[in-house]
């Protein structure tokens, strides 16, 4: 169609903006998208169906305006940029091919966007150039046909791919701090290989894990932190960093860098960017998007615990990769204990910020202390800033779950029904609810929580999640609460469901065999 999505649009704007774009050639105008949002550059334009002329005002958009099919049209200049938005799928792969090997002969830079996946479209309003020729594009034939782009990005159905001879080598550095981190220190190396320099701050080991990081190519700095604080240290590795770093990975020593992270960084980290967001296995089953990598300056740690960078008089600007993973694999023997003490010093320094907020009233939980994590979780409700609904839906679990170890079940229900108010369409809050209800035989409640609990079918790549609400535990409350209402068939099937879902779980066994048994009586 002569509109094109949305998705992938922020990326090449970006790519546009970082290279030079007085000249643009663009193939395929439509309805003149990429005229409207350079209206800066000088562009040529080169679109085969002529209604699309006087009906867009295209003459009016480009300097230049020829009318004909790209696959046969001969560049009689040369451009700094060609842009081929949404062509490609409208010809063989063959002639795909041929077009793009033409446009990188013409101009300095190239950029194409494609629909990825399934994605039939036929003629529209009597243009038969609208019909998707191949509508099954993948990443990887798309890479097959037309070489490694510098940059790529694929943003829902849209993959963004730009093509040049020239792109400035990044040099990238991971750092990190340490403190008897032997166990981690080769693992890790040997994870961040290649980096152009790996650079630990180290804290005080008084084990092996200077040795090892220095005999796998890690540059070992000591640093002595007193009172000991994360940011202070985490600030202290960065300043060593060599002012020439185009990209930091900040990283822990029980952090692990997946094959292709750099790979991954260089296809993304366009010019002017200077923070990326990634994914981060913490474990257990969540996932979510971590943000510590970062440009080398504008940047500093924040908060004693749970520190965190900020940008520092510089405007922030992001980018995303789905091909980033690091892989969280901590020594569970190791004591957290300093947490609390620093969480209470991190909100008496900054007693607005909803983040550590949130993150105190948590860890007061952790130690048992249900009456001050109830006030400090309210506290944290009541700032102004603090306004994400899946932590607002967290901070209401954990209260709900203090009341339950305190024993005033009321409070309880009451706080959980208000987290599934703040956030109905995440899994969490309504299974808690139904965990609950299911403690106090409340079954018509438990059965309703379950079901829509399992109606959600949108699993978020947030730290709030809880793995077991995509697991068995939402139809084991659905089959428990569904005998006890004697809809035997219901929770026959549910119970089932639970034991297809975890089939070790020696008590799911026993609960689908006693269920079978009454459907079957019944």
């Amino acid at each position: 169609m002569p509109f094109s999505s949305e998705s992938g649009k922020p990326f090449i704007k970006d790519l546009v903006l970082g290279v030079k774009h007085d000249k643009i050639l663009d193939i395929g105008c439509g309805s003149g998208t990429y005229a409207k949002m350079f209206p800066d550059s000088h562009l040529t334009g080169v679109e085969v169906w002529r209604p699309y002329v006087d009906q867009y005002g295209l003459s009016d958009l480009y300097d230049r305006l020829i009318v004909e099919d790209a696959r046969t049209w001969d560049p009689d200049d040369q451009y700094d940029l060609a842009i081929a938005g949404d062509v490609l799928e409208h010809m063989t792969p063959k002639e795909a091919v041929e077009l793009v090997e033409k446009l990188k002969k013409c101009a300095e830079n190239v950029i194409i966007s494609i629909p990825i996946g399934h994605y039939p479209q036929d003629e529209y309003e009597g243009n038969p150039y609208e019909k998707h020729i191949k509508d099954d594009w993948s990443d990887k034939e798309v890479r097959q046909y037309f070489g490694n782009p510098i940059y790529s990005k694929i943003d829902n159905e849209i993959g963004v791919y730009m093509f040049s001879d020239e792109k400035k080598k990044l040099k990238i550095a991971v750092y990190a701090i340490s403190k008897n981190e032997e166990k981690f220190a080769e693992r890790f190396c040997k994870a961040a290989k290649d980096a152009d320099l790996i650079m630990v701050a180290d804290t005080g080991s008084t084990d092996k894990t200077v040795e090892i990081l220095e005999a796998n190519g890690a540059t070992v700095k000591h640093i002595y932190i007193n009172p000991w604080r994360f940011d202070d240290a985490r600030n202290a590795a960065l300043h060593m960093l060599p002012a020439d770093v185009d990209v930091c990975v900040s990283l822990d020593l029980d952090e692990v860098l997946q094959e292709g992270w750099r790979e991954a960084i260089e296809e993304t980290w366009i010019e002017g960017t200077t923070r990326m967001r990634y994914g981060f296995d913490w474990g257990c089953g969540i996932v979510f998007l971590y943000e510590k990598i970062h440009a080398r300056k504008g940047y500093r740690w924040h908060h004693p615990c749970h520190e965190y960078p900020v940008p520092d008089r510089i405007e922030e600007k992001w980018q995303v990769t789905n091909k980033l993973l690091v892989v969280h694999m901590p020594d569970p023997t190791k004591s957290r204990g300093q947490y609390l003490d620093l969480l209470r010093v991190s909100i008496e320094e900054d007693p607005h910020c909803p983040r550590n907020a949130f993150y105190y009233a948590r860890e007061l939980s952790f130690h048992g202390q249900w009456e001050q994590a109830i006030k400090e979780a309210e506290r944290y409700l009541a700032l102004p800033r603090a306004t994400w609904i899946n932590e607002r839906c967290y901070a209401m679990r954990t209260i709900a779950r203090c009341y339950v170890q305190i024993g005033n079940y009321d409070l309880a229900l009451n706080w959980l029904r208000k987290a599934t108010a703040e956030a109905p369409n995440t899994r969490e809050p309504w299974c808690e609810l139904a965990g609950v209800c299911y403690t106090l035989g409340r079954w018509a409640e438990c059965y309703g929580a379950a079901l829509t609990c399992l109606s959600i079918t949108n699993k978020e790549m947030v730290y709030t999640i809880d793995p077991e609400v995509w697991g068995a535990k939402p139809h084991d409350f659905a089959a428990i609460a569904s005998w006890n209402l004697k809809m035997y068939d219901l929770a026959k099937k549910h119970a089932q469901d639970a034991v297809d879902l975890d089939p070790n779980d020696m008590r799911l066994r026993r609960n689908l065999e006693a269920i079978s048994q009454s459907s079957e009586a019944a």
